[in-house]
């Protein structure tokens, strides 16, 4: 009998190679879709520092929640347009990598100037997410261009995710029942220890790949 969950994930999967194909047969680069990504971020860090502005907080942590899952959408996307491209030049890596770094770092800095958070939090937050992403560049370098293998705690999607769920759960009305800490700052802490521990794991990672 077959698993519901294995045939979702399926449905899923074959959802995304569909609309993968559609969008290649449609022209779209995995820089074009780097760069929407680039925007959403963009949005949802400005979303999430309008939640501590605004006279609606609610909905903009209603319209961040939907830009980050959106943002996620662009980073699977992008994946899977990648391998398809012809030519992989520094070029097209630069414009792969630029928009990730700019997108992660405008999204947590907005996380970080949120209502109940932290803005050296968010600081912190988007200088580990940075870092995290430098070491794995560079073990990808080492490894000829392969994405290097072993354990990783806070991905660009899982933050994203992680952020989402916050989000979320503020709207709810749920709190950290932690005097002094609202879950804003809770949750960029999750970041940044996720983060700093991937980092620690891909240095002794990189450490042991040899030349």
């Amino acid at each position: 009998m077959t698993d519901p969950n294995k045939l979702k994930s399926r449905r899923r999967w074959h959802f995304l190679r569909r609309f993968t194909l559609l969008l290649m047969r449609l022209g779209v680069t995995s820089e074009m879709v780097a760069v929407i990504g680039m925007i959403l971020g963009i949005l949802a860090g400005v979303s999430f520092m309008a939640t501590g502005e605004s006279s609606h907080p609610r909905l903009a942590w209603a319209i961040a929640i939907v830009l980050c899952l959106l943002r996620a959408l662009t980073i699977r996307l992008d994946s899977m347009l990648q391998p398809t491209s012809m030519r992989q030049s520094r070029e097209d890596e630069f414009y792969n990598e630029l928009p990730e770094r700019v997108s992660d770092a405008v999204t947590l800095l907005g996380f970080g100037f949120a209502s109940d958070s932290s803005p050296w939090l968010g600081l912190a937050a988007a200088l580990s997410a940075i870092f995290s992403a430098y070491i794995r560049s560079l073990a990808s370098a080492r490894l000829g261009g392969k994405r290097p293998s072993g354990l990783v705690l806070m991905t660009r999607t899982q933050r994203l995710f992680v952020l989402s769920i916050a989000a979320a759960l503020i709207l709810g009305g749920v709190s950290t029942g932690v005097p002094g800490r609202d879950l804003p700052e809770i949750t960029l802490v999750t970041v940044i220890a996720g983060c700093l521990l991937t980092v620690v794991i891909r240095w002794f990672s990189l450490r042991g790949i040899k030349v």
